[in-house]
């Protein structure tokens, strides 16, 4: 799939939430339960829901961040849910929340830079979105770390180098374990 083009996913999950947001008060509330309720009937019937969720993940995130963005949203406080809402979906549908974490992360920093958001600010609410809902699900919170770090600081080097400086010096100081995730890639 090119960059900036969705699939059915993203684009039921941006229309979706374009709908959903306008007008409401509570939104990041709203936005985390319509990705999350939106996930689970997307993956609702899959015969593999974790590698259909895989196959899938970069799209239904960078849905969600551009339908917030549609409706004037923060485009970084959206991440958080965003990201939390497709990971904590994933889970409720019976997929591996910590099998989807990696991509998730990365498509939230991708789809930051392609509307025009802080992609610096956005890896750290994708990672520590990410984090959250894995330690909500009961699922392995250092491999949801590992899988985390590495995919923002993979998704800020297709954005450039400098982002990846950014993103290596917030994550190393401002997510638990971080620093020696970032030594060791």
């Amino acid at each position: 799939m090119a960059d900036g083009i969705l699939g059915e996913f993203g684009e039921k999950i941006k229309n979706t939430l374009v709908g959903v947001l306008k007008g409401v008060d509570e939104v990041y509330d709203t936005l985390f339960e319509t990705v999350r309720g939106n996930v689970v009937s997307l993956l609702e019937g899959a015969g593999d829901v974790t590698t259909t969720a895989v196959e899938n993940v970069r799209d239904i995130v960078v849905g969600g961040i551009q339908g917030a963005s549609d409706v004037g949203t923060s485009t970084t406080d959206a991440v958080t849910g965003v990201v939390r809402g497709t990971i904590k979906g994933v889970s409720d549908a019976g997929g591996d929340a910590v099998s989807v974490v990696q991509g998730a992360v990365s498509a939230a920093v991708t789809g930051t830079s392609e509307v025009g958001g802080d992609v610096t600010e956005a890896a750290l609410k994708a990672v520590q979105g990410a984090i959250d809902a894995v330690t909500e699900v009961g699922g392995d919170v250092g491999a949801a770390t590992t899988n985390a770090v590495t995919g923002a600081i993979e998704a800020a080097g297709s954005v450039g180098a400098e982002s990846v400086d950014a993103v290596k010096n917030v994550l190393s100081t401002s997510v638990d374990g971080a620093k020696d995730i970032i030594e060791k890639i």
